[in-house]
């Protein structure tokens, strides 16, 4: 991966403040904090006029938005940043944790299909067997559910020179991927726990299994013309972590479980299982050494990351103008 060009960080560098900020984040869940930082006006303590850009296509589509300059900070999937920055020319950098749990990727398949006579929420590997050579519905390439399904392929061994373990069918969103399956257009898609239980309460969908990978769910990342105004990008990831800690902490009292349950038309108990699943860092800011090389080695292994010789560094991935990295 080659360093941001030269010109376009000196053209920018001039700049000192940030004052107009588009943040790309999927609309579900997790995204509550932001969305409330916004009603709370706290980033506006902060000098900054932050406006949310739904981004229902997930990782993919807001890796694409921030390279070509659409949005300027993004709250994406670990490892479709991880795996964008080593593999392309990526216009951005890693800047913070967002979400500092794993999220648990469900495995959606038909309640009619050849699979629907294995128990919900079977246990994997030995409940993925069957997904060999199927075609697998993802929202684009590059996102976490075409990434993830390499994973899934790594723990089964069935990563292969030259031979794909699946075929690749992109639906957009959740409700293509849905639709997808219901009409035999794919095998199956995986997507977020929560997100997905409604269809398999309905009986539209059936719960197969589960896989959860070893790194923090959500990081941030921003473009070149947001970094130059470092002051101000550490001001919104401090709003961030404000407001995300409060949401937290509303838990306890019910109001975030009630403020997630209806504006995503969850039942209240799902939002409190996945309350009890989910932590949100002390320190947006925070990075950790660990964390990232060992997604890329995890990526390399998946082949996720074409080449697996290489020798990736951190300064590549991370700026520390804005982030505190962490062993």
């Amino acid at each position: 991966m080659e360093t941001l060009d030269d010109n376009t960080m000196g053209s920018v560098l001039e700049q000192t403040t940030l004052e107009k900020v588009r943040l790309g984040c999927v609309p579900e869940h997790f995204s509550s904090p932001v969305y409330q930082a916004v009603a709370n006006e706290l980033f506006g303590q902060h000098g900054l006029d932050v406006e949310i850009i739904s981004c229902p296509g997930g990782t993919g589509e807001m890796v694409n938005m921030l390279n070509t300059g659409q949005l300027d900070v993004a709250i994406a999937l670990t490892e479709g940043l991880v795996a964008s920055l080593v593999n392309t020319d990526a216009q951005f950098r890693l800047i913070g944790t967002y979400v500092s749990t794993p999220l648990t990727w469900s495995i959606a398949t038909s309640p009619n299909g050849s699979h629907a006579s294995t128990p919900r929420e079977s246990p994997g590997p030995e409940a993925w067997k069957g997904l060999q050579n199927c075609k697998i519905g993802i929202s684009r390439f590059g996102s976490g559910s075409h990434i993830i399904p390499y994973v899934m392929a790594d723990e089964l061994g069935w990563l292969e020179e030259e031979k794909e373990p699946f075929s690749f069918v992109p639906l957009k969103n959740i409700h293509g991927l849905v639709e997808g399956v219901r009409d035999g257009t794919v095998d199956a898609f995986l997507w977020e726990r929560i997100m997905t239980k409604p269809f398999y309460d309905s009986g539209t969908l059936h719960h197969l299994s589960n896989i959860t990978p070893p790194w923090p769910a959500f990081l941030l990342a921003a473009t070149p013309k947001a970094l130059a105004a470092t002051q101000a990008l550490r001001g919104m990831l401090d709003a961030i972590t404000t407001q995300s800690q409060a949401f937290f902490q509303g838990r306890e009292t019910g109001s975030s479980i009630k403020y997630v349950a209806d504006r995503f038309k969850l039942p209240e108990e799902d939002v409190k299982t996945w309350f009890a699943s989910v932590e949100y860092p002390r320190n947006s800011r925070e990075l950790s050494r660990k964390v990232i090389l060992d997604c890329v080695r995890v990526l390399k292994k998946a082949g996720v990351i074409a080449d697996r010789k290489r020798d990736v560094k951190l300064e590549d991935l991370v700026d520390e103008r804005v982030a505190i990295l962490r062993d």
